[in-house]
């Protein structure tokens, strides 16, 4: 059977995964048995890389919804129904010259369903519960509220795309801010590795201290700690987002 793609990135996280557990057990204590022990990270290790793909979706997803609306707001300004500026959204985005690999395939789907006669609020629902986006679910909300109590649907199509474009600015920034800290903790989270390598290569003598006794062994064991603790914190400080 062919693989889909989910089942594709799995086998490469795992297979990664494996590969880093391996050389962490084999680095830090020279040893077949905790190289194999170290392909427990495994579990982490796919979670993490799923959280990362995760965010990077959220971004691409706020990016490309800030453009719908502003093609919603076009169509319903004009005097369009919501019905009708779905689908001229969606066509917008098939002849545009920019990409949008998250929300065409979502609006094509909404299309798709609105040809098969489904009901408007259950396809914007879906859609929220895809998105996964607390923003986009609360804005399909109101926009459903607003459509049956007859609301003005261009004014809550123009003041979401207002406030996404201001939270994509501040988030902006802080990335700007953050660009040069980040380059420096990723600097320091090489050093440690990169001093045990060199040391392991010119000076393996000197080195078997911390592989043979069990106090060397205490000791490696300890400094990974510090390492996965410095890795850990380093990185829930420099996840800031608005």
């Amino acid at each position: 059977l062919e693989m889909n793609e989910k089942q594709k990135l799995l086998i490469s996280d795992s297979l990664q995964g494996v590969l880093l557990g391996c050389l962490i057990g084999w680095f830090c204590y020279r040893s077949v048995v905790t190289s194999l022990l170290g392909i427990m990270i495994v579990p982490f290790y796919i979670k993490y890389k799923r959280r990362m793909r995760e965010k990077s979706r959220k971004q691409m997803l706020w990016h490309e919804f800030k453009d719908a609306a502003a093609m919603l707001y076009s169509s319903t300004a004009a005097g369009g129904t919501l019905e009708k500026a779905l689908r001229d959204t969606c066509c917008d985005m098939k002849t545009s010259d920019s990409s949008y690999q998250v929300l065409l395939p979502e609006f094509e789907r909404i299309c798709m369903h609105l040809d098969q006669n489904r009901s408007l609020e259950s396809v914007l629902e879906d859609f929220a519960v895809r998105s996964e986006d607390e923003d986009i679910a609360y804005f399909v909300r109101v926009l459903t509220v607003a459509r049956k109590s007859g609301g003005s649907l261009s004014s809550i199509i123009r003041h979401t795309a207002d406030t996404m474009n201001l939270r994509m600015e501040i988030n902006s920034e802080i990335e700007t801010i953050l660009a040069g800290k980040r380059g420096e903790w990723r600097i320091m989270l090489i050093v440690p590795p990169g001093i045990l390598c060199y040391m392991n290569m010119c000076s393996s003598e000197y080195m078997n201290i911390l592989y043979t006794g069990l106090t060397g062994r205490l000791v490696m064991t300890a400094a990974l700690m510090v390492y996965a603790a410095a890795l850990w914190t380093g990185h829930k400080i420099l996840d800031i987002h608005v």
